[in-house]
C-alpha cells in the first residue's frame, strides 16, 4: 500500500491464539470481497500471545499478502468491550468494519457496503451470514422484528460484521466497557438509534458464513457465560428504562425470554438458576451504579428514546433517517476527503416509503 494515502477502509478482527487457523481463513477471502489497496487490516489479539509478537505478526502477513496486515496486542484489561475500543482506536480509515473471526466473506461485499453507505443515510450496516458449509440461515434472525426498505433491513445488528462511519461511533462514546463479556453491539445499537444514527442489515450481495466451530469463543466457550449475558442485560434494561414491562419494552423482554435466558443457560433454564446467577450480578450493579445511573442521565437527553430492541415502524424509520441524512454529513465528507482513495459522490435520496416486516 501507499501509505501516504489515507486507506478507505479499515478492517479489523478481535482474535485469541487458539483461534488463528480461522482467523487466517478469514484473512484469505478477502481479496475476493474487494479488498485492496484502499484496505488496511487490523488484528487486536486479546489474549497473552503465546510466541514472540514479530514472529506472530509475520506469519499473519504471509497469510494475505496482498493486504497490509498490521497486527496489535491488547495489553490492558481483556474483555470484549475494551478490546473493542483498542480495535476503533488503532483503526486508520474513515470507514471501519469489525468482522468476527470465525467468519468468511463470500461475494464483493466490500464495494456493496462501500455504495450501501453512499446511497443511504446509515450508520452501522451488518451482513447476512449462513451456518458453516450449508444454507441455513444464521443472522439476521427471522423472528426479529425489522422494516424492510429495498436492500436494507433496518434492526440491530448483532455482531458478525459491523461497518460504518469511524467519527460516528467516536462521537458516540465507542464502546460502553462494562459490556465486558457480552452485549456490547446490542448497547451500541441502542445508542446509535437513539442519537438518530440507523443500522440495518445489507441484503442484496453476497453473504458470511460462520463457522460455528471455532474453538475459544470468548463469551459462547466462557463457563460463567451466564453471569455475563444477565449482567448485560441487567446493565440495558436499568441503563434504557426498560426495567417495566410495556408496549415498547414488550419485545426487550420477549427476547430475553425466548432467546438470551437459553442461550444464557445450555443446560436448560430453571428459574432457581437466573435467582442464583442474579444474586451473583448484585453486588456488581451496586459498584457499577454511578456508571449505570451516568449512562442513565445522558440517555434521558436522547432525542429518539426507544427502548432496546424498540418494534420499530416504517414512521420510526423515516424519522430518524431524516435525522441522519444531516448528522452524517460531517463524517461522510470525511470518508471522501482528499486522500481516501475511491472517493463516493453524494448519492442520497430522501427516504421513501419502507415494508415493515415481523418475521
Amino acid at each position: 500500500m501507499n501509505r501516504a494515502i489515507r486507506p478507505r477502509w479499515s478492517i479489523t478482527m478481535l482474535t485469541l491464539p487458539e483461534r488463528e487457523p480461522h482467523l487466517a481463513r478469514l484473512l484469505a477471502s478477502l481479496p475476493a470481497a474487494g479488498a485492496g489497496v484502499e484496505t488496511e487490516v487490523v488484528v487486536i489479539y486479546n489474549a497473552p500471545p503465546r510466541e514472540p509478537k514479530p514472529v506472530l505478526a509475520r506469519r499473519l502477513a504471509q497469510t494475505c499478502p496482498e493486504l497490509e496486515i498490521r497486527v496489535r496486542f491488547n495489553e490492558g484489561r481483556q474483555t470484549i468491550a475494551d478490546g473493542r475500543n483498542l480495535q476503533l482506536a488503532e483503526c486508520r480509515a474513515p470507514l471501519v468494519c469489525f468482522v468476527d473471526d470465525d467468519v468468511t466473506f463470500h461475494g464483493p461485499l466490500l464495494p456493496a457496503l462501500t455504495r450501501a453507505l453512499a446511497e443511504h443515510p446509515v450508520a452501522l450496516l451488518g451482513l447476512p451470514s449462513l451456518r458453516d458449509d450449508t444454507e441455513e440461515p444464521f443472522k439476521p434472525r427471522p423472528d426479529t422484528p425489522n422494516v424492510r426498505q429495498g436492500d436494507l433491513q433496518y434492526m440491530h445488528v448483532q455482531g458478525m460484521l459491523c461497518a460504518g462511519y469511524r467519527d460516528v461511533w467516536l462521537d458516540v462514546g465507542a464502546f460502553n466497557p462494562l459490556r465486558a463479556f457480552w452485549g456490547e453491539w446490542t448497547e451500541l445499537n441502542t445508542r446509535l438509534w437513539r442519537r438518530g444514527y440507523p443500522t440495518a442489515y445489507h441484503m442484496g450481495t453476497g453473504f458470511l458464513r460462520h463457522w460455528c466451530q471455532a474453538p475459544g469463543s470468548p463469551t459462547r466457550h466462557r463457563p460463567d457465560r451466564a453471569l455475563h449475558i444477565l449482567w448485560g442485560l441487567a446493565c440495558t434494561a436499568l441503563e434504557y428504562d426498560a426495567v417495566a414491562l410495556s408496549p415498547d419494552t414488550r419485545c426487550f423482554w420477549d427476547l430475553i425470554e425466548r432467546r438470551y435466558l437459553p442461550y444464557a443457560f445450555a443446560a436448560g433454564v430453571t428459574p432457581s438458576d437466573v435467582l442464583r446467577t442474579m444474586l451473583e450480578v448484585v453486588p456488581r450493579l451496586v459498584e457499577a451504579w454511578p456508571a449505570i445511573r451516568a449512562t442513565r442521565a445522558r440517555a434521558a437527553s436522547d432525542p429518539f428514546p426507544f427502548t432496546p430492541f424498540h418494534p420499530l415502524t416504517p414512521a420510526d424509520v423515516r424519522r430518524v433517517q431524516t435525522h441522519a441524512i444531516r448528522a452524517l454529513a460531517r463524517a461522510r465528507a470525511h470518508a471522501s476527503a482528499p486522500g481516501v482513495r475511491a472517493a463516493v459522490s453524494p448519492l442520497w435520496s430522501e427516504p421513501g416509503a419502507p415494508e415493515v416486516r415481523t418475521a
